[in-house]
């Protein structure tokens, strides 16, 4: 499509024009790079201990009971350095999934390449459009509030690439803009897969955000759009893979405000939503209240529901998180009735 090529070009431009390192929103800083080109290696990660109760059967269909525990474990080691002669930072991600029924050994493994030209990651990652999504989610405590662990995924960004092998283009911020574009070639092809055409997937797909961080009067304001184009894999249906979002928060003297609207067109089901949410950070603790609604959907799960997140710092590094959901048509498992799930969550970084 021209528009890909356009994007695609474009980033190029940036990159090679732009003078200031990069780093995306909501990514994650590494640790520092040592002098001299060598790799400094960190090791990362958490463990985390939940227990959600209610109407889990609802929620995630199957044959779920109404009370279970859970684990939840990563280990990333994350490899950086730089070399002095050129003023290229460059690096490793490796994210190991450790929870002991896990088939799939990794979550997410990419390289990246910086400069004064922005960033390039390569490899299994977030796309754009994911990595610089902003909205209600962006404040939740608990899990992460309708982007936690008891999500409504049709009310946070719409549907993305996941961790599908891509190339992605982060530029320099500059006055407080930043762009972002990634490529896809399969949406469901990642790891050592190569010529994968997957049936009912998304192909060619280029994702792009842009938003502004900046501050106005000891306000603090994030705002941006996100969104993306692709082609169905199936050679019967030609309907393009799109999505547009635009979301923000703003913040003040502990408190937070923010939300986001949406529409998107999955191979023919469009779908249009909207969330909003409110946080306030009280010494330890943040509290939040996040929600959202389906306003129109072509396959008729009009979902809508609210979850009450808290955040409790107990111990260095150890926290306390709690999210309760109340839902309504969740449309998972074929299910459209509604229904309240409780979680509480133990967890320790390192």
């Amino acid at each position: 499509m021209t528009f890909k090529k356009i994007l695609l070009g474009t980033s190029a431009l940036l990159g090679a024009g732009l003078l200031a390192t990069a780093s995306p929103a909501s990514a994650q800083q590494g640790p520092a790079v040592s002098p001299g080109g060598k790799l400094d290696v960190t090791v990362t990660g958490f463990a985390r201990f939940l227990w959600v109760a209610g109407d889990v059967k609802k929620r995630f269909g199957g044959q779920q009971s109404s009370s279970d525990f859970r684990n939840d474990t990563e280990v990333h080691i994350v490899a950086r350095g730089k070399d002095e002669s050129t003023g290229l930072r460059y690096g490793a991600t490796v994210e190991f999934e450790a929870d002991t029924n896990r088939n799939d050994n990794t979550d997410e493994t990419w390289i990246i390449l910086g400069g004064s030209f922005g960033e390039f990651r390569f490899g299994d990652e977030d796309g754009a459009s994911d990595l610089m999504k902003l909205g209600a989610f962006t404040l939740a405590a608990g899990t992460g509030g309708i982007d936690g662990a008891v999500d409504l995924p049709r009310l946070v960004a719409g549907v993305n690439t996941g961790d599908a092998t891509k190339i992605i283009y982060f530029s320099p911020r500059l006055a407080g803009f930043q762009l972002g574009v990634s490529y896809t070639p399969d949406a469901k092809s990642g790891g050592d897969n190569l010529a994968v055409t997957n049936v009912d997937a998304a192909k060619d797909v280029v994702e792009a955000g842009l938003n502004w961080v900046g501050d106005l009067g000891g306000v603090g304001i994030k705002a941006g759009v996100i969104g993306h184009i692709g082609d169905s894999t199936d050679g019967d249906n030609k309907e393009d893979f799109w999505k547009i979002y635009g979301g923000g928060v703003v913040s003040f003297a502990g408190f937070s405000v923010g939300g986001g609207f949406g529409k998107q067109d999955v191979f023919g089901n469009e779908i249009k939503w909207f969330n909003a949410g409110a946080a306030a950070t009280l010494g330890p603790a943040t509290l939040s209240v996040t929600g959202g609604k389906v306003l129109d959907a072509d396959d008729g799960i009009e979902t809508k529901g609210i979850v009450v997140s808290a955040t409790l710092g107990i111990l260095p590094g150890v926290t306390l998180d709690g999210d309760l959901l109340f839902f309504d048509k969740a449309g998972i498992g074929g299910n459209f009735d509604d229904g309240t799930v409780g979680l509480v969550r133990l967890g320790v970084a390192f």
